[in-house]
C-alpha cells in the first residue's frame, strides 16, 4: 500500500477580492454563495466611474446567474435591463457573405444515429450553411429583431432559450454591487496603493488609510494587475496582433436593436456593434503595429456613419474625446492560483474580444473555484490549486483556438490579414481542420486524443465547423463522395425552418413590446 504525502494546507477563512468590476462582484458572490462561512470583502475604489463599454455575453451567462447564483430572472430584468443576444452576425467577415453564429447551431444538425442522418448533413454542408432562406430559430429572431419572449398559446409568456446577454456595464455593475450587500458581502470604498510580499507569497495591501489581509487574495484589478504583477508568474502570450480598440455609444431608438453581436471586418483589425437596452455600443479592435491611432479612428468613424440610426448624430465622433481607448494584450498566465492569490478576469488573461469569451468564461471560472473550494472544506493545498490552474488553462486554449478559427480562414489585402491568414495557431485547431476534411459533420466518430480535443471547453468540434463552412472550409469527404437528397428529407427541412420563421413572425415579442408591454416601463 502506498499513499501520497499531501502539501502543507491551510483553511481559507476570509477573503480579500482586490477590484470591484463585474467579475470581482461575481466572484465575490460565488465564494458567499458556495461557502456562506467565509467572510468576503471587495476593496476598489467604488468613486471611479464604471466603464462605458457595453458587455456583451454567451450562452452560459444564464446558467451561472441564474442557477448558479440564484439570481432571480425578473429582478434581473427589472433592474439590469438586458437585451437578448441570439447569435454572433459576422455581416461582413473577410469578404464573406453574412453568416451567423447562432446560439441555437445544434437545431441545424440531425443527431449522427439518426436514419440515413448523412443526407441530412450533405444537403447542409451543400446549401443550408448560409442559407438565408434557412434560419434557426436564433437566426430568426436576429432577421425580425424579436426577442426570446414570446406568447404561448395559453396566453402566458414564455422564453426560448437559447440566448446570451448583452448589458449596459454601470446597470450591471450597480445591480452587483447591490446584491453583494444583500449577501453580505462587504465592499469597501478604498484605492490599494501598496501590496507587501514575501516571494509570491501576499502578505497584506495597504491604501493611503487602511491595510488588509486575508487567508486568500483574489485579483481582480484588470490589466492593472495589482497583485499579479508583484508575483514572478510565466506568461503565455498567443501572438495575436490585435491589441487596441476604440469605443463610443450612440443613441438608438428601442425599435432598431439588433438582438446580436454584429462584427464585421476593417482594413486593421474589425469593428464590433452592441445593443444595449440604453444605446448602440459601437468598438474597434485593431493592431497598432499596422496602423497609427489617427488612421484607425478615421476608419472607425466611417464605421459609425454606416451603422448609425436615425435618433443618432451625424458624426458621433469628433476626435480622441470622444472616443474610449483600450490597450490590451493577448494571452494569460499560466498558474492563475499561486500561493494565496488567485488571478481572475483581465488580471489573469484574455484573449480578445471576438465572441464575447471574456464575461462569460470568468464568471464560469469563478463559480468553478467557489464549488472546488466547497467541495474540499476550504483547503487550499497545491493538489487543489493546481486542479483549479489545469481547469483556467484549459479554458483559455479553448478560447484562443474558437477565436483563432475566425483568422485562420480569414482573407484581405492589408499586411494584417496576410499575417491573421498565415500565422501557426495549434495543433488541435489543426486536427480540427482535419477532422472536419476526414468526417463532415459527424461529432460523434470515434477519434485518438493526442491533439486534446477532449479538453475543449465552452465550444465543441461542431462550433468550429459551423464558423468554418461560411469562410471557406471543405470537408473532403463531401467534395469526393455523392449523397442523394430526397424529397422527403428537403420537405422536412423546409418544414422546419418554415416553422422556425413563422413562431417568430407571429408569437415572439419585439424589445420595446416585452419591456412596454409585459414589464410596463
Amino acid at each position: 500500500m502506498s499513499s501520497t504525502r499531501r502539501s502543507t494546507s491551510r483553511k481559507v477563512d476570509d477573503v480579500l477580492v482586490v477590484g470591484g468590476g463585474d467579475v470581482g462582484l461575481l466572484t465575490a458572490l460565488g465564494i458567499r454563495k458556495q461557502l456562506p462561512e467565509v467572510e468576503v470583502r471587495v476593496v476598489d475604489d467604488f468613486e471611479t466611474e464604471v466603464p462605458h463599454v457595453g458587455k456583451s455575453t454567451y450562452l452560459d451567462i444564464q446558467n451561472v446567474l441564474h442557477r448558479e447564483l440564484g439570481i432571480q430572472e425578473r429582478r434581473f430584468i427589472e433592474e439590469v435591463r438586458p437585451i437578448w443576444k441570439a447569435s454572433v452576425f459576422f455581416r461582413d467577415w473577410s469578404g464573406n457573405d453574412p453568416f451567423h453564429y447562432p446560439f441555437d447551431v445544434s437545431n441545424a444538425f440531425k443527431v449522427p444515429d439518426w436514419r440515413n442522418s448523412a443526407e441530412h448533413f450533405a444537403y447542409y454542408y451543400e446549401r443550408l450553411y448560409n442559407s438565408a432562406d434557412h434560419q434557426t430559430r436564433c437566426e430568426q429572431l436576429v432577421s425580425q429583431r424579436k426577442t426570446p419572449w414570446y406568447y404561448q398559446d395559453d396566453g402566458n409568456v414564455k422564453k426560448y432559450p437559447n440566448c446570451a446577454y448583452h448589458l449596459s456595464s454601470r446597470r450591471f455593475n450597480n445591480f452587483l454591487r447591490t446584491l453583494c450587500r444583500e449577501r453580505g458581502v462587504s465592499l469597501a470604498d478604498d484605492e490599494i496603493v501598496q501590496v507587501d510580499t514575501s516571494g509570491t507569497h501576499i502578505d497584506a495591501v495597504h491604501s493611503n488609510d487602511a491595510s488588509y489581509d486575508a487567508d486568500l487574495f483574489v485579483d481582480a484589478t484588470g490589466f492593472n494587475r495589482v497583485l499579479r504583477s508583484e508575483q514572478n508568474v510565466s506568461f503565455r502570450d498567443f501572438g495575436f496582433p490585435l491589441d487596441a480598440a476604440f469605443n463610443v455609444r450612440i443613441d438608438r431608438e428601442l425599435d432598431d436593436v439588433i438582438p446580436a453581436t454584429v462584427v464585421e471586418t476593417g482594413d486593421y483589425g474589425w469593428f464590433w456593434h452592441i445593443d444595449t437596452y440604453d444605446n448602440r455600443d459601437l468598438g474597434y479592435v485593431f493592431a497598432s503595429e499596422y496602423v497609427d491611432h489617427d488612421s484607425a479612428l478615421e476608419e472607425f468613424r466611417e464605421f459609425t456613419k454606416d451603422v448609425s440610426p436615425a435618433a443618432a448624430a451625424a458624426d458621433p465622433i469628433g476626435g480622441y474625446d470622444d472616443v474610449d481607448t483600450y490597450q490590451f494584450s493577448s494571452g494569460y498566465y499560466e498558474r492563475a492560483w499561486v500561493d494565496n492569490c488567485l488571478a481572475i478576469g483581465n488580471a489573469e488573461g484574455f484573449v480578445e474580444p471576438l465572441q464575447s469569451t471574456a464575461l462569460t468564461a470568468n464568471a464560469s471560472l469563478a463559480m468553478e473555484f467557489a464549488n472546488l473550494m466547497s467541495a474540499h472544506g476550504r483547503i487550499a493545498d497545491d493538489d487543489i490549486k493546481e486542479a483549479y490552474n489545469r481547469a483556467v488553462q484549459r479554458s483559455w486554449e479553448s478560447i484562443y483556438d474558437f477565436i483563432a478559427v475566425h483568422y485562420r480562414y480569414s482573407s484581405g489585402e492589408t499586411e494584417l490579414w496576410k499575417r491573421m491568414a498565415s500565422m501557426e495557431y495549434s495543433d488541435r485547431l489543426d486536427r480540427i481542420a482535419t477532422e472536419f476534411d476526414r468526417y463532415g459533420y459527424d461529432w460523434t466518430v470515434e477519434r485518438t486524443d493526442e491533439d486534446g480535443l477532449s479538453d475543449l471547453r465552452y465550444f465543441d468540434v461542431t462550433d468550429f465547423f459551423r464558423i468554418m463552412r461560411p469562410m471557406g472550409a471543405t470537408s473532403e469527404f463531401y467534395e469526393s463522395n455523392s449523397f442523394e437528397r430526397s424529397d422527403k428529407l428537403v420537405e422536412e427541412v423546409e418544414q422546419f425552418y418554415r416553422e422556425a420563421e413563422r413562431q417568430v413572425d407571429k408569437q415572439h415579442l419585439t424589445a420595446r413590446q416585452f419591456y412596454e408591454s409585459v414589464l410596463n416601463y
